[in-house]
């Protein structure tokens, strides 16, 4: 809550209880608008300066109601305050604005919805390749954590349609759905088909019977840990060569190689060429994988003869700089 909201009734019924006693000070001994402030003030402040002037039975009267209720108001308001101080309310409020503005520049981002374990890891490989991205978790705890690796977040209900648009889903590339629960996961995937139909939805299931369900509200894919974790094992026992191969390739701290994927738009001036004619590997030196069409098939195995098409996409690898030439060719 915005703890200048927490003030807000105290200080107007301290406003209140000032407003009324200066009428009531003109009205029932006929004071100046100064003189019945200054009554006000110091009955108020309780700090016992003289009266302007001996006070009638009224004038009494209203002095000990001021007195009753107003010293009690002013003590309930400085508590607060200071409750609000010691709690660091104010200087996060200030955080939380700075963070909504960040956040509110930021373009084709993504958002990881969920900032558990996997979650962790797919923040720090966004992080490696440069990626803007924006976590939105629902535990309080995680907000000193994020607070200080200075990445952009929010802490609310992930599923919930205005912290989705905070973090700028309408201008959002991507949204990971990474929560530990599947039904969180689900709503989601709903919320954020709905706010931006085009993005590009991955979300986690824990189990195998949950893909259907998150597919079925807008998933792109779909990701079980689990499975992909037991497939992985079973392949390193019977394969530890050529997974150590992978594993060096794409993970490595020295070689810094990268999966790229980059669309041929209707500009682009590799359009209506093959790979031997645009000549990637040798002025880029990144190396095209595989090449997927418009309609969705896959050539996996490209050689020279293989034809560019407008929107087609190319999967390439390669190290940042090799990448960073080929999309400067692919314009």
């Amino acid at each position: 809550m915005n703890p200048f909201k927490r003030l807000f009734w105290p200080i107007a019924i301290l406003v209140l209880l000032i407003l009324f006693g200066i009428l009531g000070y003109e009205i029932l001994e006929g004071f100046s608008f100064v003189d019945s402030l200054y009554m006000v003030i110091i009955t108020l402040s309780t700090v016992g300066f003289r009266e302007v002037q001996p006070l009638g039975l009224a004038g009494k009267i209203l002095t000990m109601g001021i007195i009753v209720f107003g010293v009690g108001t002013m003590a309930y308001t400085a508590g607060r305050v200071v409750e609000i101080m010691m709690e660091g309310q104010i200087f996060g409020l200030r955080r939380r604005r700075i963070m909504e503005k960040r956040i509110a520049e930021l373009k084709n981002h993504y958002l990881i919805c969920g900032f558990g374990r996997v979650g962790h890891q797919v923040a720090e490989d966004l992080a490696a390749e440069k990626t803007p991205y924006v976590i939105i978790d629902s535990r309080p705890e995680v907000e000193e954590e994020l607070a200080l690796l200075n990445i952009p977040f929010l802490i609310g209900d992930i599923a919930s349609d205005d912290i989705l648009e905070k973090a700028g889903i309408k201008r959002a590339k991507g949204l990971i759905a990474s929560a530990d629960s599947d039904a969180a996961n689900v709503f989601v995937t709903l919320s954020a088909r709905v706010l931006n139909p085009g993005i590009y939805i991955v979300a986690r299931s824990a189990t195998k019977d949950s893909e259907s369900k998150l597919k079925k509200a807008g998933a792109n894919q779909v990701i079980t840990p689990y499975l992909i974790a037991g497939r992985r094992m079973a392949a390193m026992v019977q394969k530890p060569i050529a997974m150590d191969y992978l594993d060096t390739v794409m993970h490595s701290e020295h070689l810094h190689i990268a999966l790229r994927e980059f669309c041929v738009d209707q500009k682009s001036n590799l359009i209506g060429k093959t790979l031997a004619e645009t000549e990637i590997r040798q002025k880029s030196g990144a190396t095209v994988l595989a090449l997927r069409s418009q309609d969705g098939s896959f050539n996996l195995q490209p050689i020279g003869s293989s034809k560019i098409m407008a929107e087609d996409t190319l999967i390439t690898i390669g190290t940042q700089e090799q990448l960073e030439l080929l999309e400067k060719m692919i314009g």
